[in-house]
C-alpha cells in the first residue's frame, strides 16, 4: 500500500524523470499514442490510487493460491492490464502479462517502480511455452486472438486447467437531443480520446432520427483542438472515407480528416470512425442494448436518459467513459480473474 501511494504521487508529476522516460519509449512504440493522451492516461489513474480506493482493492483480493497466471490482454488502452496487474501482484500470484503497445511498456514501468518481481511481461511468440507453465488463461481480444489461442492450447502438452477468453468489447452512447454543449464536449472525448482504440471509447452513437448532427460535430471539431489527433489518424480514415462516399452513405469529417462520422446500421466501425445509429423510439435502442449487452463496455447518456435505459454495468454520463472507479466494478476481466483465482 505504501509503495503504491508515493508510486501515485511520484508519477503524477509530469516531470518526474521515470514518467517522462517511459512516455517517451512508448510515443516510439506506438502509431496512435499522442503525448497529451498518455498524460491524461497516467494523471487519471495515479489520481484515483488513493488510501480508500486501495483499501477497497486490497479487501477484495482473491485468496493467495499458488497458481501461475497467464493474461492476454488485447486491450490497446494505455494503461490496459494496469488493474489486472495490480489484482495478481496484491493477491501473491505469480504470472505472465501479454500487453499490447503502449501498455505493455508503460505498465511495465509502472510495475518496476513497483519493484514487482512475480509478474513478467511476456511475447506472442513464446505463447506454447507460457500456456505450459501456467494454470490459469484468460485471453481478451478479438476473434484473430482467440483462434491464437485455441490453436496454441492444441498443442501444447499442459494446457492451463482454468480458461476464459472474453471479447474486445466497446462503448455505446444515446443522444435524446437535450444535451449541453459541455455533455457533447464530454461525448467527443469519450469517442475520441486515445485515437477511439480503447475498449472504453464509445464506437456507436444513437440518437433520434430527427437530430441533426452538427452540435456533435462541434463538439468533436473542439475536442480535437486540445487533444490533437496523431499524424497517423488521417491516414487511417482516408480510406473508409473514401468508401463512404463511393457509395453514397452519408458521413462527416473533420477538416484535417481527425475524426470521421457516418450514418448507418448499429456496426462498430474502425478506431476514430464515429457510426450514428438513428432510432424513432427509445425502446428500440433499449432493446439492443439487452440484446448486446456482452459486447458492451460502456453505455454513455446523460443522467436523467439513463434512467430510461437498462440498468447494465458501466452506464456513465459523458465525459466518464475514460474515467472509471478505481477499482472498476465493470471491468469484466477484472471480474473473470477473480473468479478464476477463487475457483482454485
Amino acid at each position: 500500500m505504501q509503495r503504491l501511494r508515493q508510486l501515485a504521487r511520484q508519477w503524477q508529476a509530469p516531470s518526474f524523470p521515470e514518467r517522462q522516460a517511459a512516455v517517451e519509449r512508448a510515443l516510439a512504440t506506438s502509431d496512435f499514442l499522442t503525448e497529451e493522451a498518455a498524460a491524461f492516461a497516467l494523471n487519471y489513474q495515479m489520481h484515483v490510487l488513493t488510501e480508500q480506493a486501495l483499501h477497497r482493492l486490497v479487501t477484495e483480493l482473491p485468496p493467495a493460491s499458488g497458481q501461475r497466471v497467464l493474461l492476454w490482454q488485447a486491450d490497446r488502452a494505455p494503461l490496459a492490464g494496469w488493474e489486472e496487474a495490480l489484482l495478481l501482484w496484491l493477491s501473491e500470484h505469480r504470472g505472465t502479462l501479454l500487453l499490447s503497445e503502449p501498455a505493455a511498456t508503460l505498465v511495465g514501468a509502472l510495475l518496476q517502480a513497483l519493484e514487482v518481481e512475480t509478474l513478467q511481461l511476456g511475447t506472442e511468440a513464446n505463447l506454447a511455452q507460457y500456456l505450459n507453465e501456467a494454470d490459469v488463461l484468460l485471453a481478451v481480444g478479438d476473434e484473430t486472438v482467440h483462434q491464437q489461442v485455441q490453436e496454441a492450447l492444441r498443442q501444447v502438452r499442459r494446457p492451463p486447467r482454468n480458461v476464459r477468453l472474453l471479447p474486445l468489447r466497446y462503448g455505446v452512447a444515446v443522444l435524446d437531443g437535450q444535451e449541453t454543449p459541455d455533455e457533447l464536449e464530454g461525448l467527443a472525448e469519450d469517442a475520441l480520446l486515445f485515437e477511439g482504440v480503447s475498449s472504453r471509447n464509445v464506437r456507436l452513437l444513437w440518437a433520434p432520427e430527427s437530430l441533426q448532427p452538427d452540435a456533435l460535430l462541434e463538439a468533436l471539431s473542439l475536442f480535437r483542438g486540445v487533444f490533437p489527433a496523431h499524424p497517423a489518424t488521417p491516414g487511417r480514415l482516408k480510406m473508409p472515407q473514401a468508401w463512404l462516399k463511393a457509395t453514397g452513405t452519408p458521413h462527416a469529417y473533420g477538416e484535417g480528416m481527425e475524426f470521421l462520422v457516418s450514418k448507418g446500421p448499429p456496426e462498430v466501425q474502425a478506431p476514430g470512425h464515429l457510426r450514428w445509429v438513428s432510432y424513432r423510439r427509445l425502446d428500440e435502442v433499449a432493446n439492443w442494448l439487452r440484446a448486446h449487452a456482452s459486447e458492451l463496455s460502456v453505455v454513455v447518456a446523460r443522467a436523467a436518459l439513463l434512467q430510461q435505459l437498462p440498468p447494465l454495468p458501466g452506464r456513465v454520463v459523458p465525459g466518464q467513459a475514460h474515467r472509471p472507479s478505481f477499482p472498476d466494478p465493470a471491468n469484466a476481466a477484472v471480474g473473470v480473474l477473480r473468479e478464476l483465482l477463487a475457483a482454485a
